[in-house]
């Protein structure tokens, strides 16, 4: 079997992937080092000499070597483990993988080849930031807690707020303006579900519009934040608002770290 390890900005997503199976899925936000890789493997009872490769992606893996416990290791492109792991997701020959970090990453997926289109700094690391402003002392769970609750209609300014009629090709429930109703009285629940909305909705905006030049209506989102509270409503906001399909896999916290280690397989999920 194979480790993959995808050593992010803010946290490292760790997988067991063999022929036919995933499994072993962890994400830690301590410091990832070898003796914490020998406990996760410990963990699940496997030996080293059980594992055939172990592959490192993400910005902090060029701090490590060809080998991590005595078992080889390789090193893959970010980038490319994002289009390796969306080719299984997505059958169409031509789409975009869009990858929710710390920051954000577009990659077109072109048939066999994959080009990185560029990325933006609004991503996960934006979100924790602006929340510890504006909720001080919340920390990330008590935050998906909050905006889980919170109404996006209380703290956003939409168009029906504005137009009693919807406007051409913009429905009454769209976004006219991020935190247009924000005042000091507002829940911070509110404030929870609108920063969420702020986040992942501009970033889907960006994935359309990086598509629109070629003629791309289909979008694989992968990464943590694709599970935050009212993502999947903001994302079908998104697909009525632009007739596009945003897909988001089963195991997205974790695709790119799937996309490393299964550089040694040839299966698709």
């Amino acid at each position: 079997m194979n480790v993959g390890i995808d050593l992010g900005i803010s946290a490292t997503k760790l997988i067991l992937l063999d022929e036919d199976r995933l499994w072993g899925k962890e994400i830690r936000e301590d410091s990832f080092s070898e003796e914490k890789l020998a406990d996760y493997l410990l963990r699940y009872g496997i030996a080293r000499t059980d594992v055939h490769h172990i592959a490192l992606t993400g910005v902090g893996s060029d701090q490590y070597g060809d080998s991590l416990l005595g078992i080889p290791a390789i090193h893959v492109d970010e980038f490319a483990a994002n289009a390796k792991a969306a080719r299984w997701i997505c059958r169409e020959e031509k789409f975009i993988v869009t990858s929710l970090g710390t920051g954000t990453s577009f990659v077109l997926i072109d048939g066999e080849t994959s080009k990185h289109l560029g990325g933006s700094a609004l991503g996960g690391g934006s979100l924790y930031g602006l929340f510890q402003l504006m909720l001080p002392g919340v920390d990330y769970s008590e935050f998906r807690a909050l905006a889980s609750k919170g109404s996006l209609s209380n703290i956003d300014l939409e168009i029906g707020d504005v137009s009693k009629e919807a406007l051409p090709n913009l429905p009454l429930d769209v976004t006219a303006t991020n935190f247009g109703k924000a005042s000091p009285d507002s829940k911070p629940e509110d404030i929870a579900a609108g920063l969420v909305n702020l986040v992942l909705q501009n970033i889907g905006v960006m994935a359309h519009l990086a598509g629109r030049g070629y003629g791309i209506k289909t979008f694989v989102f992968i990464g943590r934040m694709t599970t935050l509270p009212h993502a999947r409503e903001i994302f079908d906001r998104l697909e009525r608002l632009y007739q596009i399909h945003l897909l988001v896999p089963e195991d997205a916290t974790y695709m790119t770290a799937i996309g490393a280690a299964s550089t040694m397989y040839d299966y698709q999920f």
